[in-house]
């Protein structure tokens, strides 16, 4: 292993932030248009909301995870926990999304969670992608 993993994986962060940031500006110029709409297009918002801030959590995560720990060994083992323990909370989630046949007082809280690890999962998967170039 090569520092240039890391150094790719910093620049695949950067694009993910620059991508989010400009998502959430779209977002953002469109929300009066949204208000003014119906009200699915105000719930597609608040999913959509959640999704990027998934997305931000990870890409924090992750650029922390490299700060924290230079050494690409370091790195890849804490990075390998992350996004195992992120896949698995998100793949219950969609289980009991799956099984749920009534929505339960708290759907909203659940439904953004969901989302959130859904917004987490797009990064991973993405930061995976440039990990097993190396390997």
């Amino acid at each position: 292993m090569s520092q240039k993993m890391i150094d790719d994986v910093n620049i695949q962060l950067y694009d993910l932030i620059d991508q989010t940031k400009a998502e959430l500006s779209e977002l953002n110029q469109n929300k009066q248009l949204v208000i003014n709409g119906p009200d699915s297009q105000l719930i597609q918002r608040g999913l959509d909301i959640s999704y990027l801030q998934g997305q931000k959590q990870a890409i924090d995560t992750i650029s922390s995870l490299i700060e924290q720990h230079p050494s690409e060994r370091d790195f890849l083992e804490k990075y390998t926990e992350y996004a195992q323990k992120t896949s698995q909370a998100f793949e219950k989630s969609n289980l009991e999304f799956k099984m749920m046949s009534i929505p339960t007082q708290d759907f909203n809280v659940f439904l953004g969670q969901h989302y959130r690890l859904k917004g987490t999962q797009t990064v991973i998967a993405s930061i995976n992608s440039t990990v097993k170039k190396y390997f």
